[in-house]
């Protein structure tokens, strides 16, 4: 039987041992109850932990800052966050810096052990009561990035163009996806390459790349 590592990194004592008690419950899991980051990273690990479990505000070294860390140090092992800390800001950065998956420590036993099995198998997790301010949050990310590099605001339709022209879709294929006239989306693509000030499709590629729209 495959045996998954998993290190518990949490400054009170009585939430490490209730968390290690939850997944002792389960086969193939190893727990070990570390204080801090900078403890986690002080231990003589045979190998990485296959994941860790940590809160968003840690003593020593703040969680971001410990999550990319942990991925500087090993690539593989993933990271789990179980916190109080539900702001949209706090989610958003967490996964920015690499994080895996993302749960309140309100949440049931159950919801824990599922959280973990499934980042273990590869998967994301975000608890469902925070999941709509996680899209809201990279929704906000994908806007200012495309704002910010061409300097001029888009529309959510331009916004749908960009991409969709990007992706190598011709103006009748546009016209279909977006439900429009091709003499619609014709107009559409004019007034969105001369907002951009871009004037073919080569540089309109490389700009969506670059914000990140595909």
């Amino acid at each position: 039987m495959t045996v998954n590592r998993i290190a518990i990194v949490e400054s009170q004592e009585i939430v490490r041992e209730g968390l290690k008690m939850i997944l002792s419950r389960e086969d193939g899991l190893l727990s070990y109850c570390i204080s801090d980051p900078i403890a986690l990273f002080r231990q003589s690990w045979i190998s990485p932990p296959d994941l860790v479990i940590m809160d968003k505000v840690m003593p020593g070294m703040n969680g971001v800052e410990a999550i990319q860390e942990i991925k500087k140090r090993w690539d593989k092992t993933k990271v789990l966050i179980f916190t109080a800390k539900n702001s949209e800001q706090n989610i958003v950065r967490a996964f920015q810096a690499g994080a895996n998956g993302y749960i309140l420590n309100n949440a049931s036993p159950d919801e824990l052990v599922f959280a973990v099995m499934h980042i273990l198998t590869g998967y994301f997790y975000v608890s469902p009561l925070i999941l709509p301010l996680v899209i809201q949050g990279f929704c906000q990310m994908e806007k200012n990035s495309i704002d910010n590099i061409s300097g001029v605001k888009l529309s959510t339709r331009e916004r749908e163009l960009l991409k969709l022209i990007a992706e190598g879709n011709k103006n009748r294929e546009i016209a279909n996806i977006l439900c429009l006239s091709v003499k619609t989306v014709e107009t559409h693509r004019y007034n969105l390459m001369r907002k951009l000030d871009i004037h073919n499709i080569a540089d309109l590629t490389v700009f969506a790349s670059r914000a990140g729209v595909i």
